[in-house]
């Protein structure tokens, strides 16, 4: 257990430190396309998992309102990329607001690390927020770019195959998507 709390404490410093090589800082900052990316994949994985109505519930939006069937949702955005290597904190529903970390590929696309189905345990570098200490999110979300996505509860056919198409080329050919169909069901949309 305590090697468990000294891995989960080094990862946390590692997050709020960035790395050093001869003095200087090894990192750079997300670029505005690099970031638009971003966006992209987090959208593009909620369309494919069929996520978006879990962002309109009974008793509200999660997120601001834009119209009646999209809301905004905040995206908080460490302000530097070690090594092509990002973090990330978001609600991605129905899991609650995640830390996630990405990777900008060599052509610009971002690929998320984590897998939605394992469901962001505790014990993965990718984990629900709420298993952090309260005072270290305050902070990164403090410290951190701040953004925001929106979502569509009812997204075209044509976006929902974007998403399909784009999260087959991230994920070495797997849509959740295409999965759920295969199988005789069908996605959670």
């Amino acid at each position: 257990m305590k090697t468990s709390v000294l891995a989960v404490l080094i990862d946390l410093m590692l997050l709020a430190v960035p790395v050093m090589v001869n003095g200087q800082p090894a990192v750079t900052k997300p670029s505005e396309s690099e970031l638009k990316s971003l966006v992209q994949a987090i959208q593009d994985e909620i369309y494919d998992y069929g996520y978006q109505g879990q962002y309109f519930p009974e008793g509200g939006p999660v997120g601001d309102l834009v119209t009646e069937s999209t809301t905004r949702v905040p995206l908080y955005i460490k302000p530097s990329l070690d090594d092509e290597e990002g973090h990330v904190i978001y609600k991605l529903m129905p899991y609650g607001e995640v830390l996630r970390f990405f990777h900008v590929q060599g052509d610009g696309t971002v690929v998320l690390d984590g897998d939605p189905e394992l469901g962001f345990p505790s014990s993965q570098p990718n984990k629900k927020t709420v298993y952090l200490k309260d005072s270290v999110v305050d902070l990164m979300k403090r410290e951190w770019l701040k953004s925001s996505f929106e979502v569509e509860l009812s997204p075209s056919p044509e976006r929902v195959q974007g998403a399909v198409r784009r999260q087959k080329q991230r994920n070495g050919g797997f849509s959740a998507w295409e999965s759920a169909r295969s199988k005789g069901g069908k996605s959670k949309q």
